[in-house]
């Protein structure tokens, strides 16, 4: 176990660099210039000004130096300044990425607490009707974009009911006053959750359904299963006790390839509703040519990956006696 965790630890080094590497490379030969963005549309400043800017941000030295300074600086804590917010990188992910993780811990939750049980029914009544109706729902929610489903939300639920606000994470004006008590500012917040969570619930919910069945099906397949219902045990026995805990085993291990999908937010779907979470910072920081707050934030989702796939190997081992790490 100690000889895989330093194997998987050393193997991550060299591909986080080669990640950050790329992802400066890609950077640079985007058009724009950071200091426009920066400065803002109708700048009137001087080219000696925006230079000193330039001095400023740390943009005047040739790539190879940026990127090797961005590296040392990172090492130290220091992710340097956002360029479309003015503000230090470090303070603006850790403010953002817990709204992300708010929406996707509550829509994961959900999604894995109806698709376990709905799974397995769908397994054991296999091409029933009960089966073919989430069959079907599987594969339209799978084959649907979440931004479409979005919008229908928006549009058949959001605007004609007046309950489901689409304005940002809180009522600004309620925010700006203050609310009347703690639990106040929490129905707000859970008010504007209801329809982003809906999406993602759903959207996760389809591929999930898919797996626990087909995992379920593969294991009361199996010769034990038969044996125990040979021994004349009761079909919810069989199943809960015996198929359910072995059909499990795949499914602990999509927890920690979910890792990064918590922490990553949804660049659509943020933007559609407006939620002030990582994944719409990202994309207005892609827009704006913000090199460091772009760098260190798709670094961040690296190493959440490489994490999650850790995890997983990890739990896989722990759930099944019979996996040993290597």
């Amino acid at each position: 176990m100690l000889k895989f965790v330093i194997k998987r630890v050393l193997s991550l080094i060299p591909v986080l660099l080669i990640i950050t590497l790329i992802l400066f490379v890609l950077l640079q030969l985007m058009p724009g210039d950071p200091v426009n963005a920066y400065l803002g549309q109708g700048s009137k400043t001087t080219p000696e000004q925006q230079e000193r800017i330039r001095a400023q941000l740390g943009l005047d030295k040739s790539p190879v130096v940026q990127y090797f300074n961005w590296i040392g600086r990172t090492l130290k804590g220091d992710f340097g300044s956002s360029i479309q917010y003015r503000k230090p990188v470090k303070e603006i992910i850790g403010t953002y990425i817990w709204n992300s993780f708010l929406l996707n811990i509550v829509s994961l939750v959900l999604a894995f607490a109806i698709a376990i049980p709905v799974g397995i029914k769908s397994a054991v009544n296999k091409y029933g009707k009960f089966d073919n109706f989430w069959t079907v729902f599987s594969l339209i929610g799978m084959g649907m974009p979440s931004f479409f489903f979005a919008l229908l939300l928006i549009f058949f639920i959001a605007v004609p009911i007046d309950f489901f606000p689409l304005n940002l994470m809180q009522d600004p004006l309620k925010a700006a006053l203050g609310y009347e008590n703690f639990f106040a500012e929490i129905l707000d917040i859970l008010r504007h959750m209801i329809l982003p969570v809906v999406v993602l619930t759903i959207i996760s919910l389809a591929s999930l359904i898919r797996y626990v069945r087909n995992s379920v099906i593969d294991v009361i397949n199996q010769d034990y299963i038969r044996t125990a219902r040979s021994k004349g045990l009761s079909e919810k026995v069989v199943i809960y006790r015996h198929a359910f805990r072995n059909a499990l085993i795949p499914v602990v291990t999509l927890i920690g390839l979910y890792i990064p999908t918590l922490f990553g937010g949804s660049i659509l779907l943020e933007t559609v509703f407006i939620w002030p979470g990582i994944g719409k910072m990202l994309y207005s920081g892609v827009m704006n040519r913000d090199i460091w707050l772009v760098m260190s934030s798709n670094t961040f989702y690296a190493l959440l990956t490489v994490l999650g796939n850790f995890v997983s190997d990890v739990s896989y081992a722990a759930v099944d006696p019979r996996v040993k790490l290597e």
